[in-house]
């Protein structure tokens, strides 16, 4: 399967590209593409360091949006709607994921949900109405995710409103070590998972703790 992750160049989408890379062909979008092409090769070098495949392509996020049969939409959220805007006429009947939490950071993180109720909920407004929309990854730490070295052992909720959408999504955590995927229902749930990321922020600062994810016993 062809993953493209938008904004993947940075921030969890590094991880994500990273471990994937493993069971699947990673396509890295940016709106700049050689600096795609320079992240997509700093990755391919450090899993081939490792002996891990090392099949990560960069190009531009229209590229990958194209080409991708799941698209990673690993951007922050205030540029969530100026990047699904610029590859819209590529998401047509995709399974689009949204890792995406709108909040701020001062000291601490708080949530800012837009007026929908939830990041998930705003980006469908701008969205082919036959897109594929699933929520995931939020509670990823991204800098645990990027260390190779991390075994993680982290639970992953899932919520989308198509079925067998959140079931390729699932397929994908599963297809990462040592993640397990959880149905958290439809996309409505999105207002409940997204907030758990602030949460976990905040709990690692005011704990002096390395970045925290959820695991449920």
């Amino acid at each position: 399967m062809k993953i493209a992750i938008l904004g993947g160049t940075g921030d969890i989408g590094e991880g994500l590209a990273l471990r994937l890379a493993q069971k699947h062909q990673v396509l890295i979008g940016s709106r700049e593409e050689a600096k795609a092409k320079e992240a997509a090769d700093n990755y391919n070098k450090r899993l081939k360091e490792r002996g891990l495949r090392d099949e990560i392509v960069g190009m531009s996020n229209q590229d990958a949006a194209k080409n991708g049969d799941v698209v990673i939409l690993a951007v922050k959220f205030q540029f969530a709607i100026p990047t699904l805007q610029s590859v819209a006429e590529f998401l047509g009947g995709k399974i689009v994921v949204s890792p995406i939490v709108p909040m701020s950071k001062q000291k601490l993180c708080v949530y800012t949900p837009p007026a929908e109720g939830s990041a998930a909920k705003h980006i469908c407004s701008v969205m082919p109405p036959d897109v594929r929309m699933v929520v995931a990854f939020q509670t990823l730490p991204a800098p645990r995710l990027a260390d190779l070295d991390d075994p993680l052992d982290f639970d992953v909720i899932v919520c989308g409103d198509d079925e067998e959408a959140k079931k390729v999504v699932m397929g994908l955590v599963s297809d990462m070590d040592n993640l397990r995927p959880l149905d958290g229902g439809g996309l409505e749930e999105a207002k409940l998972i997204e907030p758990l990321t602030p949460l976990l922020i905040n709990l690692a600062i005011k704990n002096k703790m390395r970045p925290l994810s959820i695991k449920f016993v």
